[in-house]
């Protein structure tokens, strides 16, 4: 036993003096930068850096980060600050922290350390910063100290600091004139990008609707990640972006700022000491003012992020590569790291975000061509798994005992295992070896490569079908409910006009804005809700929001109660005697308000589709039974018009059950008082008379309510939502947050519309067909049970008719 410590201690004690032989030389060589550049003054660039962005959990990770610098901070003298700490699982021997600027590594430590945080300071190239957006990417390489299993690997965890890690640059920040260099302005310590927006007193709505307007021009100009909106009077002397909106005359009276020109007109002012950018957008009269706001809305739909080919993936990553259809990326270009694998179990994640009126069905499928090698030696067991939002998809073996090359493996994920908004596919393989079992000292500090992910696999994206699905949280944030309307509006209803709660839709109306590219045109209101609104989104807090408003989201009113132990009211005897009525295009009952009283809706006790009572016509023959009435064909005519009644009996049926997903019995709604933030979202239709056109894609409206114990729940869950990656896993018609655990709980609907988003194209009707019988198997029997009638049928007559007789 002592020899074999004694070795033990040896092999530890030369692995800790190579790696401070390595360091040594790096320090010395950053310490002489320092003293030459102490005497001038340095710029901090801060990285948009959340929480969890900010923690690499496993035994390989990386982060990657886009930062905006102007044409004269990428000449100037640079270097990266980063400061970590991790976790005393890790061995220290096989630490390593490599940092890459726009894929040239610039530096890399083997310091570890579990009690303390360390700093590293690493001087960037000249050359190798441009102007616009840059990429900084940190990448970790660590293995357990004493542990050889896969469950051990989540045990490790490299902490980043944002509040100490930045890139300093010589000199003073580069001033800003246009809105195209609205990226400088930096995130604060939580990573989120703070947009304050100046008051001219009391808000109004209208008040309101130009300052949405503006923070979104911002957000898209800037490329602002987390945004994190404000009401302010005053301006504030620190870092931020600050909007200023209104006409001349008020601004001057409110702020004494005077903006030159005469017109529509924008200006940006930057004070380069405190870091503050100023917004301001005017006009001499409130025309005026809308006008500026249009044009710099379409500037800022238009503009194009410039900068680094690396800076503009990690831009166009950090919120997901937005996925259209009919695209092909590598999975470089989507954020994998290209680097060997020296452990037990590989794990990375690339991002994509669906468009929000995605249908999620099974007519097509997403494929992923990866191109990996593993080594020799693995276990039997070993294979490659292909996650998608967590579920397993597909996999691929990885037993050959002399290792294998997988040169183009296909792998295909149905377009129904993807929602609208952030998804995530994960690519994971156990690589784990018989030495690994035993877990000796040899195997701890096993180095050797096991597998190889390239990043020259691919991802295709084939064409989507494009269709507003309601109800169906998981669209909201990613744009889908401007969407919905032909207008692309959006009424924001605010009970009380509540300070936070109004910050709190600002905030979600910017990062609506920073994920599709696109202007929600809201329309705020304070006390109801105006008449003939199609879609609302509703945000307060449970005191000040209206019963019926709740009601309609589908939310049960009694439980809330319980959960946030407010007194019982009486329901409005208008609701409580609203009928519910079955849907033609869903056959589930919803709430409906009838526009002609004296028709009466019936539904048969067969559960086929609704029959609004009017007077009786005669009946007359389809188009298809013409085609056949002719002399001599009573016995055809007979034929079809039996099989077209069975066809619809199956037909009227399977409607009445169809939706776009499986659901089975609705699931409860856990409601406690522990509950900080639930997101809930209704529909209905305005009824299921009319054509064929408007039973299946009927007149649909909308409520989607945002709802907290208090407002300042409300701002803060939604806050924290939205700045993470949380918001990907509400999906259904509701969803309750706790913050205390993070937990979420979700419900599926029992009942699903369409609405029309997009030209209704001959390619678009087709994939949502195909999307739609996916779903309904009953239906598309009952299509092909009609084809084969109406062929059979066709076939009989043609023969007839030639005159062929049988011998």
């Amino acid at each position: 036993m002592r020899p074999f410590l004694a070795l033990a201690t040896l092999l530890m004690s030369l692995a800790a003096s190579r790696a401070e032989a390595v360091e040594a030389p790096r320090s010395q060589a950053g310490g002489g930068l320092a003293s030459l550049t102490t005497a001038l003054p340095e710029w901090r660039r801060p990285f948009a850096m959340i929480g969890e962005d900010s923690r690499l959990v496993g035994e390989a990770a990386s982060r990657e980060f886009p930062i905006f610098l102007t044409a004269g901070e990428a000449a100037r003298t640079a270097k990266i600050q980063l400061a970590y700490r991790n976790a005393i699982s890790v061995m220290p021997e096989t630490f390593r922290l490599i940092v890459r600027v726009n894929d040239v590594v610039v530096g890399e430590t083997a310091v570890q350390n579990s009690n303390q945080s360390e700093v590293l300071s690493l001087g960037v190239p000249l050359g190798v910063l441009q102007a616009g957006f840059n990429s900084v990417r940190v990448s970790i390489r660590q293995t357990h100290r004493v542990d050889c299993s896969v469950n051990s690997t989540y045990e490790l965890w490299t902490q980043l600091l944002p509040e100490q890690s930045a890139l300093l640059l010589a000199g003073a920040s580069g001033e800003i004139r246009t809105p195209q260099e609205l990226a400088v302005v930096n995130p604060g310590r939580d990573g989120t990008t703070s947009i304050r927006v100046r008051q001219f007193g009391t808000s109004e709505p209208s008040d309101l609707d130009q300052a949405s307007r503006a923070v979104q021009a911002a957000v898209m100009f800037g490329n602002f990640i987390h945004p994190s909106v404000e009401l302010t009077p005053e301006s504030k002397n620190e870092s931020g972006l600050d909007l200023v909106v209104g006409t001349t005359s008020d601004i001057m009276s409110a702020t004494g700022l005077k903006v030159p020109g005469i017109g529509p007109r924008h200006r940006v002012q930057h004070n380069i000491q405190t870091g503050n950018v100023t917004l301001l957008v005017t006009g001499e009269t409130a025309t005026e003012v809308d006008a500026a706001l249009d044009a710099l809305l379409q500037q800022a739909q238009q503009a194009a992020p410039q900068g680094a080919p690396a800076g503009i993936r990690a831009l166009r990553n950090a919120s997901g590569w937005k996925a259209e259809g009919g695209q092909t990326m590598t999975l470089a270009d989507l954020g994998l790291e290209t680097e060997p694998f020296r452990g037990r179990f590989y794990r990375q994640t690339i991002r994509l975000q669906m468009p929000a009126d995605l249908l999620a069905a099974d007519y097509d499928r997403v494929t992923v061509s990866a191109d990996a090698v593993y080594a020799s030696g693995l276990l039997p067991t070993s294979k490659m798994i292909i996650r998608v939002n967590g579920t397993a998809i597909a996999d691929a073996p990885m037993g050959n005992t002399a290792g294998a090359i997988l040169s183009k493996r296909s792998f295909f994920l149905p377009v129904s295992t993807f929602k609208p908004g952030l998804n995530t596919i994960d690519f994971e393989a156990e690589t784990r070896t018989s030495a690994d079992e035993k877990c000796t000292l040899e195997a701890l500090v096993d180095n050797r490569e096991r597998f190889l992910l390239s990043g020259t696999g691919e991802v295709t994206i084939p064409s989507l079908g494009r269709v507003g699905v309601v109800p169906n949280i998981s669209s909201v944030i990613p744009g889908g409910l401007s969407k919905l309307s032909k207008a692309g509006d959006l009424t924001v209803f605010v009970p009380k006009g509540r300070q936070e709660a109004i910050e709190t839709a600002l905030t979600a109306l910017a990062k609506m804005a920073t994920i599709s590219r696109h202007e929600t045109k809201a329309r705020f209101a304070f006390d109801v809700v105006p008449s003939g609104t199609s879609h609302v989104l509703a945000l307060g807090a449970y005191d000040d929001m209206p019963e019926a408003i709740l009601r309609e989201a589908g939310l049960d009113l009694d439980k809330l109660r319980r959960a946030w132990r407010q007194p019982a009211s009486r329901m409005p005897e208008s609701m409580a005697a609203q009928q519910r009525v079955q849907v033609a295009s869903v056959g589930n009952a919803i709430p409906l308000s009838t526009n002609n009283p004296s028709a009466q809706t019936s539904v048969d006790n067969t559960g086929s589709l609704p029959v609004v009572s009017s007077p009786v016509a005669a009946p007359q023959p389809s188009g298809m039974l013409k085609v056949f009435d002719s002399e001599g064909s009573n016995w055809l005519h007979h034929y079809v018009q039996s099989a077209k009644e069975a066809i619809s009996k199956l037909m009227s049926g399977t409607i009445n059950h169809a939706s776009l997903r499986d659901v089975g019995k609705r699931a409860d709604l856990p409601l406690s008082e522990a509950s900080t933030l639930i997101v809930a979202q209704g529909a209905k239709t305005d009824g299921v008379s009319g054509s064929w056109q408007t039973r299946l894609l009927p007149n649909v409206t909308s409520m989607t309510v945002f709802v907290a114990p208090s407002p300042e729940h409300l701002s803060h869950a939604v806050t924290e939502v939205l700045s993470g990656s949380l918001w990907q896993q509400f999906v259904g018609d509701a969803a309750v947050y706790n913050a205390k655990d993070g937990s979420i709980s979700t419900r599926v609907s029992e009942q699903i519309l369409l609405v029309p988003t997009e030209s209704l194209s001959l390619k678009n009707i087709r994939l949502i067909a195909a999307g739609w019988l996916s779903h309904n198997v009953l239906a598309y029997l009952a299509v092909l049970l009609g084809l084969f009638i109406v062929m059979t049928a066709f076939m009989q007559w043609a023969l007839r008719s030639s005159g062929v007789r049988e011998s």
